[in-house]
């Protein structure tokens, strides 16, 4: 266990729990002795861990808090790298009479090992603020950065980094190769609409300045024949010998199945894994996915990138890109990059990472980070 250090004059003790239920911790805002409080015998944390409730009872003077006045509940925390962290509005309240609240301890709390010293601060409705004694625990090492060495640790990290990169740029390439196929292939479509319109013109000239029919009655064309008026086969047109024109045979069936073949490549040219307002970014398979949310409520810790994941967002509207790659088999980091697309004038890249660990399970995700 690391090192303790506490203030002249002050004593460490375990910190107070509530009389029926040891699981929740209780501070007293008024501060009645000179004490650290250990949370050794009731909480501990660990690198990595991410939004960890901790469960507190609060009361000033020996009896609850009340907490329906009061704007705010923050937690303050010197880390062990010499850093510190605070929260804003991270809380749940589930017993306010009593002074019971759920208080979140963010990710960032347990980015490094050792010793850490905390409270918590409370501003009232009057802005007063009433802060607690100081407590304390341990941040364990944690086994998903024993993968990695310290010598190659951050090399590694950036190779990972550069070849995500050049996979975008690889990406953007063949989406404009898709595109510029796209394109040959509309003008393909439109030579063929005016060799097949060309046909049909030719095929009526050559229809032209012959017999003319007998209105009502069965007719054999042996030669040439003009139409001056709208030719209309309302049964149908049935030929027994290959259309010819100028020499030339139309297939007009074989036509129409290159015409259909084209348009369905158009349409799937940018076909992708569909993802929407309930999908979970923590729990995707490799790939492509295309996000399409429209005036949706994303729930809680679905772990969206741009959004506040620690609540419901309502009336949410994203429409972006997400890339995951990665292969603990091979290369033990994988990757998630976000970025939106039609509609947007966001042009940041969301970018985050987890690493697989010693037992040969993937670790968790590491906080969204934005690339300007």
């Amino acid at each position: 266990m690391s090192e303790l250090f506490l203030p002249k004059d002050y004593t460490s003790e375990d910190v107070p729990v509530n009389e029926n239920n040891p699981d929740i911790i209780y501070l007293d805002l008024y501060k009645p002795r000179t004490v650290y409080y250990n949370m050794t015998a009731t909480f501990n944390g660990r690198q990595l861990d991410k939004d960890v409730p901790l469960k507190v009872q609060l009361g000033y003077g020996h009896k609850p808090l009340n907490l329906n006045n009061i704007k705010d509940i923050r937690f303050t925390a010197a880390k062990p790298d010499g850093t510190g962290v605070q929260t804003i509005g991270e809380y749940k309240i589930f017993n306010p009479i009593a002074g019971l609240v759920y208080v979140t301890i963010p990710a960032a709390t347990f980015s490094a090992p050792g010793m850490l010293y905390f409270n918590l601060q409370v501003i009232t409705n009057d802005e007063q603020l009433l802060s607690s004694n100081t407590c304390y625990f341990e941040v364990e090492a944690s086994f998903a950065r024993a993968v990695f060495n310290a010598g190659n640790y951050d090399t590694e990290i950036e190779a990972a980094k550069k070849q995500a990169l050049a996979n975008i740029e690889k990406f953007n390439s063949d989406v404009n190769s898709r595109l510029e196929s796209a394109n040959a292939l509309a003008q393909g479509i439109e030579n063929s609409n005016h060799v097949l319109a060309q046909a049909v013109d030719d095929n009526a000239k050559a229809v032209q300045a012959g017999l003319v029919p007998t209105n009502g009655g069965a007719n054999v064309f042996t030669g040439p024949n003009t139409f001056q008026k709208l030719l209309t086969l309302a049964a149908g047109l049935n030929l027994t010998s290959p259309l010819t024109v100028d020499g030339t045979a139309i297939n007009l069936p074989e036509m129409l199945q290159k015409l259909n073949d084209a348009i369905d490549k158009l349409n799937h040219i940018f076909d992708g894994d569909g993802i929407g307002a309930d999908t979970d970014f923590n729990n995707l398979e490799n790939g492509i996915h295309l996000l399409y949310v429209t005036q949706k409520t994303v729930g809680k810790g679905h772990n969206f990138p741009v959004l506040d994941n620690s609540k419901d967002n309502e009336n949410v509207s994203m429409y972006g890109v997400l890339f995951q790659f990665g292969n603990k088999n091979k290369f033990p980091v994988a990757f998630q990059l976000y970025f939106n697309v039609a509609g947007s004038t966001d042009s940041s890249i969301y970018l985050r990472q987890k690493a697989g660990n010693g037992s040969g399970d993937w670790g968790g995700w590491s906080n969204w980070t934005v690339n300007k």
